[in-house]
Formats: C-alpha cells, sequence, structure tokens
C-alpha cells in the first residue's frame, strides 16, 4: 500500500477526495465528526448524490485501501499527509462560516505528527492558511501547510478530481514541494506552486471571474430577447474567440446559485471594505445577480397577464443536474419571488427527476 492519507470531513469534498486518492493507490482513512455520517460510510452510505462515487466508494472499501474511522486521533496516526476537505459553509448572505474548520484545526494540531503536512482544500479566505501557520507554530511544532484549493464541480466532480487540467499548491516552505508532487503525479496535471495567500486568491478570482461571464451573459440575453437576436447563438459565437474559451460560463439563464461563486465575490468585497479598495465590479456583479432572480416572475406576468388563478409548473428543482442537493437552488428562488408577488389563487407545482 503507497502512502497514508487521512481525509477530515466528510460530505461532498471530503467524500470525493478520500475516494479517488483511494483509487490512486493510497491509503486512506476518512474522518467526520458526525459519527452517524461515519457509520453510514463504512456501508458506502454517502451524505450527497455525485454520480458514479457511491460505486466508486463501494469499490475502495472492498479493496481495503479507504477506512471510515471515528477516532480523529486514531485516523490521523501514521499518516503522511492530513488533508482538510469541509465543504465550507456559507449563510443566506453568502458570508463563509468558518466554525466548522477553525473547530478542526484546534483539533487537528496537538494530534500532528511528526513531518505530517496538513494540505488544505476547502475555500477558505485569503490569510487562512498563515493564521492556522502560526497556531502550529505556536504550538511548538514544524509541520507546513499546502494550500490547494478545491475545483470539483457537482454532477462531474470525480472527472474534475482524476483529471484536472492543472493544480494549484500554495505551500508555507520549498522543503515540501517534492512530497506534494509525490501525492499528486499520479493525476498527470500541470502543477502550480505560488505562497499560502496567492494559492487562497486564486480561487476567490476565479470564482469571482466566473460569476462576472454569467452575469454578463445574462444582461447580452436580455438585450438579444428584446432585439430579436438569438441569445444562444450570439454565446456560441463568444466561445469561439481565442481571448475568450469554449469553456467560458456564457449562457442564457437565470444568473449563479449554489453559493460557491457568491461565496468568493463577497470574500472579494469584504477585502475590499477592509483594505479600503474600491470593488465596483464586483459589487455590480451581486447587485446585477440579484436582480435576475426576478426574471422568472416577471417573464411569467409579461406573457400571461395577472398570474391570479393561473398554474405555474417548474421542472427541476436541485442546485443543478446530475446533483441531489437544494443549496441556494436558483429554482426555488424562483419560486420564492414568484408567490412573493402573491397573486391570489395562483397554483405552483413543481417536479424533479
Amino acid at each position: 500500500m503507497g502512502k497514508k492519507v487521512c481525509v477530515i470531513g466528510m460530505w461532498h469534498l471530503g467524500c470525493v477526495s478520500a475516494a479517488c486518492l483511494s483509487k490512486l493507490g493510497f491509503n486512506v482513512t476518512c474522518f467526520d465528526f458526525d459519527k452517524e455520517a461515519i457509520d453510514n460510510l463504512k456501508k458506502a452510505k454517502l451524505p450527497v448524490y455525485e454520480p458514479g462515487l457511491e460505486e466508486l466508494f463501494a469499490e475502495s472499501l472492498s479493496k481495503g485501501s479507504l477506512h471510515p474511522v471515528h477516532g480523529l486521533e486514531s485516523a490521523m496516526k501514521d499518516a503522511d499527509f492530513v488533508y482538510l476537505a469541509f465543504d465550507t459553509q456559507v449563510d443566506e448572505k453568502d458570508s463563509l462560516d468558518l466554525g466548522i474548520i477553525n473547530k478542526t484545526i484546534g483539533k487537528i494540531i496537538p494530534l500532528l505528527g511528526e513531518n505530517q503536512i496538513l494540505i488544505i482544500s476547502s475555500q477558505v479566505p485569503v490569510g487562512t492558511s498563515d493564521s492556522i501557520l502560526k497556531k502550529i507554530r505556536a504550538a511548538g511544532k514544524a509541520n507546513e501547510i499546502c494550500y490547494t484549493p478545491e475545483n470539483l464541480r457537482l454532477g462531474s466532480a470525480i472527472s474534475c478530481f482524476m483529471k484536472p487540467g492543472r493544480i494549484i499548491f500554495g505551500i508555507s516552505s520549498p522543503s515540501i514541494k517534492g512530497r506534494v508532487e509525490g501525492l499528486f503525479s499520479p493525476l498527470g496535471a500541470k502543477h502550480i506552486f505560488m505562497g499560502l495567500k496567492s494559492a487562497e486568491m486564486s480561487k476567490h478570482a476565479l470564482n469571482a471571474y466566473l460569476a462576472a461571464m454569467i452575469s454578463f451573459s445574462g444582461e447580452i440575453s436580455d438585450l438579444c430577447e428584446k432585439t430579436g437576436a438569438n441569445a444562444i447563438d450570439v454565446m456560441d459565437a463568444l466561445k469561439t474567440e481565442k481571448r475568450v474559451s469554449e469553456y467560458a460560463p456564457l449562457m442564457p439563464g437565470l444568473g449563479f446559485g449554489g453559493g460557491t461563486l457568491a461565496r468568493d465575490v463577497q470574500v472579494l468585497r469584504k477585502l475590499g471594505r477592509e483594505n479600503k479598495v474600491k470593488t465596483e465590479v464586483l459589487d455590480a456583479v451581486m447587485s446585477s445577480n440579484s436582480n435576475r432572480m426576478n426574471y422568472v416572475a416577471n417573464k411569467l406576468q409579461s406573457v400571461l397577464g395577472p398570474l391570479g388563478k393561473k398554474k405555474v409548473a417548474f421542472f427541476g428543482l436541485v442546485y443543478k443536474a446530475g446533483t441531489s442537493t437544494l443549496r441556494r437552488s436558483l429554482a426555488l428562488d424562483a419560486i420564492s419571488r414568484l408567490k412573493a408577488r402573491q397573486a391570489k389563487g395562483l397554483a405552483i407545482t413543481a417536479y424533479d427527476p
């Protein structure tokens, strides 16, 4: 069996990371403070649906390369890498809640063994890894940190992990570069090394950029609708421009949901306020996305007239196809805003496969 990795935090990010690392040949232990979740994982019952994940998890369990463990100390024992993989929570205003991260770090530090590398994949604000490193040093320990921002997309997470275009690494010391590369070398991706803060900022910047493109494409699609242009054709034309990309999130739609993109935009806006730096573009992105949520109700009213005694059916409720999560679902937001119109006799039905 290869190197041992301890994955901590077993929801979407942790489950995918643990299963994929096991598939790559590593001996993986996984831990979560939720004892029931660990009991379920031992039976390959996962907390969230992801295509192919249950089968991959079950395969690794049967091969004995994946071990859900109740005790944090026993999970970390003899591990070469301690892999923090909690899905960072956000509140209704898309602000980060680092409660579980801080709690876990407080319990991990006393248990860190000599030469264990702490890998942080959870989404955290700029400066968090440095703060954690200071706590490690304050405890009299010499362990180093690698921050590698998660880049998993719900519905295609296994492919994202196993076939990344590139992997960003923020490292606290050049001395761990070789060991980190050894862990991720089976993936065959391009490795980009930088400092901890730069790696954290790269994730914020990427998601903010994607959010801006989604907001931009929404406004363009509105203009297309008013002028008779075909928005899909226009977006396809943009994607063929080499300065854009065929993978750019340019499409007619309701905006961005799920919390992930909004979370990073809010992190950068907060940084701007704290450092007295204007973030006018990011402010406009959030405003545009919020206003975008009224599109469905406005469109229905323009087509149907008064909504009283009308029946509206919604097809698709989850955050995105191929997942089971309702977290920050655009469909639920649209339904909520439609109900807020308080049209007497309006009936709303919904279906999701």
